[in-house]
């Protein structure tokens, strides 16, 4: 994210990709027709907290919410099942940070949460 890498504290990564449909369901119809709409997706980010000033998660999160709100996107590329050769896929695109959150329980380790919203298309390759 951003020329960071976030793989080395992230346990969990998920990219949801949903499309808009509009209802073309006519009054004499039987059963519900639509057509597909815009495409849009969200990422969701967790795992193990890191105070590290310049590399660790908040660092580079908390960074990147000054430059979305400044009107920049963050560049983000994802590697759902790592990004070694025939291990699947890379999703490349442009995303905002929606949210950021750093959790603590007295009986487990620091966390951390991220969710990015996707703005523009998003690129997906094989490896």
């Amino acid at each position: 994210m951003a020329t960071k890498a976030l793989s080395t504290f992230c346990d969990t990564a998920d990219i949801n990709i949903k499309v808009d449909t509009a209802d073309t369901t006519t009054f004499t119809a039987a059963w519900k027709t639509a057509i597909a709409g815009l495409a849009g997706a969200t990422v969701t980010l967790s795992g193990n907290y890191d105070p590290t000033v310049t590399t660790g998660p908040a660092s580079v999160l908390i960074a990147q919410i000054a430059l979305n709100q400044a009107g920049t996107v963050t560049a983000v590329v994802l590697y759902p099942a790592g990004n070694n050769a025939g291990q699947g896929t890379s999703h490349t695109f442009n995303a905002l940070l929606t949210d950021y959150q750093e959790g603590s329980k007295t009986t487990d380790a620091v966390s951390f949460a991220a969710t990015l919203l996707v703005t523009g298309v998003d690129t997906i390759a094989q490896l």
